[in-house]
């Protein structure tokens, strides 16, 4: 009669390299714990005096740091915010000059009633009114430019770099005839392509005769183009100009960012 055979006799397999394996990794976990446990709860008395008095000086070296940079921000948002103040107080000047000797001169032309002459020498009275309400403010402007030019060691008469436009974009071809309209914060630019330069505050947009006929003008050229060039500080001056342009003389607009303050350059839309 055959005998069942048993396993008793040391088939199994042992489980205790798992076990003592697994006691070890708990033991480990156990006094990583502790460790971490023990250096959360130590006060600063129990720490190293050089290792605390090294964080301490960090952190101070760091709102330090932090501070400084705050302050540089805020010192080159306000250069670059009054960049273009002794540019406009210049024109502003220019302005006020070539106003007066306007009306000065203000004659009746041949045919020009007396109404009609008039209403041009107060549109002059107008605009020299706008400028002189206009200049305390650019005044203060360039005197706060010039206390932080010296400050900073930076000559005043420095002349910024001519920005120079290019004849491209969207609806601008070689021959679309182009009319170039200046914005800054006091007023409008009229530019001729041949470097000219008519001076409009901002009060005497909508009655500026110099104005309205470059607007005639572009009116009654086909396909024409009124190309606004608006500086850092003239965007409300390119929506006062620019509404009052396409609603009263229906005229296609467009509209092109100038960084900086340097002299707009208009060489390239020249006739070759």
């Amino acid at each position: 009669m055959s005998r069942r055979r048993s396993n008793a006799g040391g088939g199994g397999v042992s489980l205790f390299p798992f076990l003592s394996i697994l006691a070890c990794l708990i033991g480990i976990l156990t006094l990583m714990i502790k460790l971490v446990s023990d250096i959360r709860d130590a006060g600063p008395q129990e720490r190293d005096p050089e290792e605390l008095a090294r964080s301490e000086k960090f952190l101070a070296i760091e709102a330090q740091l932090k501070q400084r940079r705050a302050e540089l921000a805020k010192i080159e948002a306000e250069l670059k915010q009054r960049d273009g103040a002794f540019v406009e107080l210049q024109d502003l000047e220019g302005r006020q000059v070539v106003l007066r000797k306007k009306l000065e001169g203000a004659k009746a032309k041949p045919g020009e009633s007396d109404a009609e002459l008039q209403k041009r020498t107060e549109n002059l009275l107008d605009q020299i009114a706008a400028l002189a309400k206009e200049r305390p403010s650019l005044e203060k402007k360039a005197a706060e430019l010039k206390a932080e030019l010296e400050k900073r060691k930076i000559k005043p008469d420095s002349t910024p770099a001519p920005v120079v436009v290019q004849p491209g974009g969207s609806g601008v071809t070689r021959n679309t005839p182009m009319f170039f309209i200046e914005c800054h914060g006091s007023g409008v630019n009229i530019l001729g392509k041949d470097g000219s330069k008519t001076a409009v505050s901002t009060a005497a947009i909508t009655t500026e005769p110099a104005l309205s006929k470059v607007m005639n003008e572009a009116k009654s050229a086909r396909g024409s183009l009124v190309l606004f060039l608006i500086r850092g500080n003239g965007y409300g001056t390119y929506q006062t100009a620019a509404g009052w342009a396409e609603d009263q003389f229906k005229v296609r607009t467009g509209k092109l960012p100038i960084p900086g303050s340097g002299a707009i350059d208009l060489t390239l839309f020249q006739p070759r």
